[in-house]
């Protein structure tokens, strides 16, 4: 089995490598859902005859439950797929349980690991839960981050919720998103989590929760920001599509913080307003924002939905007042009824200050020729220097009959670009740099591709990119192809593009594209051979003109001559003891691990190999894709019995393919 190292050693090795070693997984507190068993979905979910045993990651009070929706028992008023549910809910959600009393979920997450940047003031979080409740029962959820110092003193705090009965259409059960977002204190070292079931009447605690998240988020490029639309879900396509024949008269909407009343509508909805309609948005999705139905009793004649989009990272260039925007959508209504959808946004400060606004809308039945229709509206302007989120809010209005019949879609808004340059290839493309920097690759293995305009920001792949044990093959826009083939992209930035080779390529000459927002390169070629490998050897390891292979002892001392390299601690190896060290482009293994997969399990690749210090052969205890990682190989070198030196040549042969780095290592017995 592979040596497990410590994740330090990666890292310490990854900032000597000419781009960070590929890691599936880095430890980090930025860019994802910190909070832990976010949609009750560890564990058990119960029926509501008894609490579940536990809740992972949660500690509980007075009868707080996680109910299964398709197993809750009858005698409770619980959820069911029927209802108003998250899209992507999962089997569980957060109950109030079966007592009739007020409880609380609590969890306290560690984020001093975050320390400089939030210090700086640059760290910003996402807040978001789906709360809800059973139809006109008064119970509610909230949910509460509260940001703490080290010695536990609370810095600042915000509230999600409650959703009542009067906040869900027609009463109706489910869940609805509320979100906010904001600046992360400057000395917070803990979030505080608390989701709040607030007990009203009735013999049961009837308040309910699902998929809570809190992300935390550096700085990024400002150009990241620019040239894209920034509204998530912007044609509600994220949704199921509302069908108007459905009992269930709204739908959950994504990314949305809505009331009641707001909902998507299928073009396919025979029901719908504009079904068989023509004209209309060319990159219209299956469905449109609607105003709702059955409105006409709902005291207020209004149904809104807003996000609030974080641009705080482009501070320096809107201070500077340097950032235009376009906000632009289609918009309509219904026949000859008035009924409008307006589209505005308001430009703040941290403080909640409006600086600017804009808007686009109403479109009324005049507009429209009196016909069932959307027309497409934009305006513009300059983002207003303090600006650090844009409140972009969807207001419809009723103004007759019995449905809300606003409606829009295909809605956009873009902060001005840095120009309409596409990217170009203008320099080398090479496997990994500090693998060997070879002007070849093979199948699953990693390349760097450099050149102008290749992304419009910087950063690695993290977390939430994958899809399961799936590496993305885009980040931000920026996608490469080998051979036509999809590459697994894993760090971008303007000048470079660092991506796994995909594993069908065939072998020979194949073209190497760039796209990004801006359109695709012109290709440059590159030579895909069965094997490429190349040991871990950065040039950071060269000691007096001599490149040393990085190798590791199992507790993160570099096997190095000791001193070799300033600020490393590093001794010589000795006989008998086993090291590790890594590489790429290896080949197959048994079993067999996809390119672009995280490997989950050990492996042996399908090759002989032989590693050799100076002429003895040296045995090895594990040789095969790490355990965790993407497109890595890792090996554990058992040193054989030979003289001491400081300067052990170190060559291999895969199968009958011969190692062209020339390398070395220090032993000493």
């Amino acid at each position: 089995m592979p040596v497990r190292l410590p994740t330090k050693t990666i890292f310490q090795i990854a900032a000597w490598a000419a781009t960070v070693i590929p890691i599936a997984a880095q430890t980090t507190i930025f860019g994802g859902n910190l909070v832990v068993n976010a949609g009750a979905e560890s564990g058990s979910g119960g029926d509501g005859s008894a609490p579940v045993s536990s809740v992972p990651g949660w500690s509980r009070t007075n009868g707080c439950d996680v109910y299964a929706y398709n197993t809750a028992s009858k005698n409770i008023n619980a959820i069911s797929p029927s209802d108003i549910v998250p899209r992507g809910s999962g089997n569980n959600y957060f109950a109030g349980g079966i007592q009739p009393a007020n409880c609380t979920f609590t969890q306290s997450i560690d984020i001093s690991s975050g320390a400089s940047a939030i210090d700086a003031g640059t760290v910003t979080f996402a807040a978001s839960g789906y709360l809800g409740g059973f139809q006109s029962d008064g119970d509610k959820a909230t949910l509460t981050v509260a940001f703490e110092g080290s010695g536990g003193n609370q810095l600042s705090s915000l509230t999600l919720g409650p959703v009542g009965p009067d906040d869900r259409v027609n009463q109706q059960s489910g869940f609805y998103l509320r979100r906010q977002i904001g600046q992360v204190p400057a000395g917070a070292r803990k979030a505080a989590i608390t989701l709040n079931m607030n007990w009203v009447n009735g013999t049961n605690n009837e308040a309910y929760a699902d998929n809570l998240s809190l992300v935390l988020n550096p700085p990024s490029s400002p150009q990241s920001l620019l040239g894209v639309n920034l509204i998530v879900n912007p044609g509600a396509d994220a949704s199921p599509g509302f069908d108007q024949d459905s009992t269930n008269l709204s739908n959950d909407l994504p990314g949305w913080v809505r009331s009641a009343f707001f909902t998507s509508d299928s073009y396919q909805d025979t029901a719908g307003d504009l079904y068989q309609v023509t004209g209309g948005p060319t990159d219209a999705g299956s469905n449109y924002f609607y105003g709702g139905i059955d409105v006409a009793d709902a005291s207020n004649p209004i149904a809104t939905a807003f996000q609030d989009i974080d641009i705080s990272s482009a501070a320096s260039l809107i201070d500077a007042g340097n950032v235009p925007y376009t906000l632009a959508g289609w918009l309509g209504g219904f026949s000859s009824q008035d009924d409008n959808t307006v589209v505005s946004v308001q430009f703040e400060n941290w403080s909640g200050t409006v600086l600017g606004t804009g808007q686009i809308g109403p479109v009324l039945a005049a507009d429209r020729n009196d016909n069932s229709e959307m027309i497409q509206k934009s305006t513009n302007g300059g983002v207003p220097a303090g600006t650090r989120l844009i409140h972009i809010l969807l207001t419809m209005t009723r103004t007759e009959g019995t449905n809300n019949d606003g409606i829009a879609d295909s809605l956009s808004l873009v902060l001005g670009s840095a120009g309409n340059v596409g990217p170009e290839i203008t320099g080398a493309i090479i496997s990994a740099g500090a693998f060997g920097a070879f002007d070849s690759g093979t199948t699953g293995t990693w390349m760097e591709i450099y050149g102008e305009n290749l992304a419009a920001d910087s950063r690695p792949w993290g977390k939430s990119d994958f899809n399961g044990v799936n590496a993305p093959t885009s980040l931000d826009e920026t996608k490469v192809t080998v051979g036509g083939q999809s590459a697994f992209v894993y760090y971008i930035n303007p000048g470079q593009v660092d991506a796994l080779i995909p594993g069908t390529v065939n072998p020979g000459p194949q073209p190497v594209i760039v796209t990004t927002g801006k359109g695709p390169s012109a290709p440059l070629s590159m030579t895909v051979n069965s094997l490429e490998p190349g040991f871990l050897a950065p040039p950071a390891f060269v000691v007096n003109g001599s490149q040393y292979l990085a190798a590791l002892f199992s507790d993160g001392i570099f096997v190095l001559p000791p001193g070799a390299i300033s600020g490393v601690t590093s001794r010589q190896a000795k006989s008998g003891e086993t090291i590790t060290t890594y590489g790429i482009g290896f080949g197959g293994v048994t079993p067999n691990i996809p390119a672009g997969q995280i490997a989950g399990v050990a492996s042996q690749l399908d090759a002989s190999l032989q590693i050799t210090f100076g002429s003895t052969p040296a045995a090895l205890s594990y040789w095969g894709l790490a355990p965790g990682f993407v497109g890595l190989y890792q090996f554990n070198i058992v040193v054989p019995n030979i003289d001491d030196n400081d300067l052990v040549p170190v060559t291999f042969m895969l199968g009958t393919l011969r190692g062209i780095q020339t390398l070395y290592t220090a032993v000493h017995n």
